[in-house]
Parts: structure tokens; sequence; C-alpha cells
């Protein structure tokens, strides 16, 4: 069995190139050849959680894990806020293949997904993106802008200047800018991405404009959001999995708890939408978003690719 640390993993194996595993690995989840049963969290002290997830996939025959420290302060001490291990079985004989660190493998397939939405529901050639968030999510973000499209702007903004300019300085070469004011930085934009750790909403709806796509990734459980509920009822809205919305997706639960949307609100797998069996975006003034939960299935892809290519 391998064992591949984050530092294996960053700067050889990139968000492009994750890409296309990912367009596979949705397919098989709307296909229903994807196993993702809800995953476990309990808190363990004041200041984290334990979490669980576990999963299979069909091809290629593979199962496994993904076992966590969720510590939402440990990047204020050069940590990742998701430290562990995701561990890899073949389902043929079941043998370990790999054990491979969660932090990196994390980020890169969830900017991957990221990227496939935008690249799926934006609209053709966008030019313009803007990141929320200051941390490792938004620098693999970044990446994989610069890595899947040919940007003219990239807007940083962050609710601590400072990091948003400190994350910019590893970029010199990149076009982009620190935008302080949120309202600037949303003007405009083609895509606009929310890498953050909010809890509450702070993307207001009213301020997105026509044709904008929007992928939620900062916020993954049920009592977490980052978009506000104007901006949800705005909102064409797809997403990794169902399954998953149903059960996790803040933004969704909260607006619907608030009578905002309804019942008959369309819930979409970005999935289905690549395989031809459900529309992505309708016209060039549809505002459509992508709501990000994180499945073992993309972790579980990603991760065997990249103990192939590390092999």
């Amino acid at each position: 069995m391998k064992v591949i640390t984050a530092d294996q993993v960053l700067g050889r194996i990139t968000v492009a190139e994750l890409v296309p595993v990912m367009d596979s690995a949705m397919r098989d989840v709307s296909a229903r050849h994807a196993l993702h049963p809800p995953r476990f969290a309990i808190p363990v002290s004041d200041a984290g959680r334990m979490g669980l997830m576990y999963g299979a996939l069909r091809n290629p025959p593979m199962h496994g894990a993904k076992v966590l420290s969720l510590f939402p302060d440990a990047p204020k001490h050069g940590l990742s806020s998701h430290q562990g291990f995701v561990l890899l079985f073949e389902s043929e004989m079941g043998r370990p293949v790999a054990a491979i660190e969660a932090d990196a493998l994390t980020a890169l397939r969830t900017a991957a997904v990221s990227m496939l939405a935008t690249k799926t529901l934006a609209r053709p050639d966008p030019e313009i993106f803007t990141i929320c968030g200051a941390g490792e999510q938004a620098e693999l973000h970044l990446q994989g802008i610069l890595q899947c499209f040919a940007p003219q702007e990239i807007r940083l903004w962050a609710r601590r200047p400072e990091a948003a300019r400190a994350l910019a300085a590893h970029f010199p070469d990149a076009p982009m800018r620190v935008v302080e004011d949120l309202g600037e930085a949303i003007a405009g934009a083609h895509v606009i991405t929310t890498a953050t750790s909010a809890s509450t909403a702070f993307l207001p709806g009213a301020a997105l404009e026509p044709g904008q796509h929007v992928n939620l990734v900062g916020a993954s459980l049920a009592d977490a959001r980052e978009i506000d509920d104007a901006g949800v009822a705005r909102l064409a809205m797809f997403t990794d999995a169902l399954e998953s919305s149903g059960r996790e997706s803040g933004e969704i639960l909260e607006a619907r708890a608030a009578g905002v949307i309804g019942d008959d609100y369309v819930v979409t797998e970005l999935g289905m939408v690549l395989a031809g069996d459900a529309p992505g975006r309708a016209d060039a003034s549809q505002i459509t978003g992508y709501k990000s939960h994180g499945l073992i299935v993309q972790d579980l892809a990603a991760g065997w690719h990249i103990a192939q290519t590390l092999g």
C-alpha cells in the first residue's frame, strides 16, 4: 500500500488534470453507479470535529473512506482545516491501494469540480472571475482558473483584505487585483466563487447580475451558508448530488424554511447535465449556481488518479 503525502501531491497534480476525472465521477453519481452514504461528523472538542465519509465507485471498481479532523481555526496556525487521510481499496479482492493525505487531495478535487461546473453552466468563455476567500480553497480555485480558462481579470475579496493581498502576492504574473468592496467585486463578474469559512450568508442575492454563474463552495453542512435567501431564489441551482443537497445545503434548507422558495424549487445534478439527461443553462441571462457539498466518490476518483500517477 502506498502512503502519499500532501507535499508529494502539490506541484505534481494539477486542478486541470482532475477535471475529466471529476466529469466521469459526476456522471457515475447521477447514473447511480457510485455509493456515497451520509457522512458522519462528531464534536471532539470546542475547537473541532471528527468526520468520516465512505463509499464506492464502479469504474474503476474501488471503495474507501476519508477520515478527517475538521478544525476551522487550524489555518491560523499554518495547518489545513481538513486534516486526515483518504484510504483506497480495490474492489476485486479488497486489497488496500493507498493512504493519501487528505488536505491537498480535497482542495484539488473541490476546485476541479468547480471548474467543471463553470465550464458546463457559465456562459461561454468567461473572462472576469471573482473569488471570495483567501484560504487554501481560494488558492486552488485560483490555480484552476488560470489552468482552465483565459481570464482577463481575477478579483480577490476577503473579509480580511490583508489575507487577499498575501494570496495575490503568490501569483505576481496573474491578471489579479484585490477588491475590498464586495459589491465592486461582484459587479460585472462572469463567475463568482465563494470559498470561505462563513457560517452565515454574506453574498447578497440582490447584487447578482443576469448571466452570472456562482460556485458555492465553502459551506457544506446544513448549519452553514454563504449566499442569502434572495440569492437562492434567483439561482438556477445545480449540485453534485441531490441526496447531499437535501440533507446538507444550508442555503436551500434555510431559504425553504423561510418560505422564500417552495417545494417546487428545482435542483439539478451536474452529472445529469453532463450526460445530457437534464438541461443546463437556459439562456444568456439566467443566473446559474453550483452548490458544492464534496462527495467521497470525488475523493476516491481523485485519489485513484493520484495513486496511479505518482506510483
